[in-house]
């Protein structure tokens, strides 16, 4: 069972296949999206973005997890113009972009 989530998971696959059966069955949404942000501690609201809501690109997005997951992609990498997230990522230290990004720097002439 998963760490105290009560979920009988046992695996990742039984978890993505929980994921998929679950995303079937929500209903369909509006053209409006809320998204809400809120603070965990006391849930006391941040600020709200409403969206056009594009079908498509949700699906293609969550496909392109579950081929992650499943392991049917590789990665992908943060691209160059949002490497400022590189600094809060546990992953940095052996990201292959990272590793590029440091050689390209100390190879390029003073």
């Amino acid at each position: 069972m998963a760490a105290n989530s009560r979920f009988p998971a046992e695996t990742l696959d039984d978890i993505v296949r929980y994921y998929k059966n679950t995303c079937s069955m929500l209903p369909s949404t509006h053209d409006q999206l809320l998204l809400r942000y809120e603070l965990q501690k006391d849930h006391s609201l941040l600020g709200e973005d409403e969206f056009a809501y594009d079908y498509d690109w949700v699906k293609n997005q969550i496909q392109g997890c579950l081929e992650f997951w499943l392991g049917e992609r590789e990665t992908s990498y943060t691209p160059k113009d949002e490497g400022w997230k590189c600094k809060f990522c546990q992953y940095s230290s052996v990201c292959p972009t990272r590793r590029a990004k440091s050689a390209n720097y100390t190879n390029t002439p003073s």
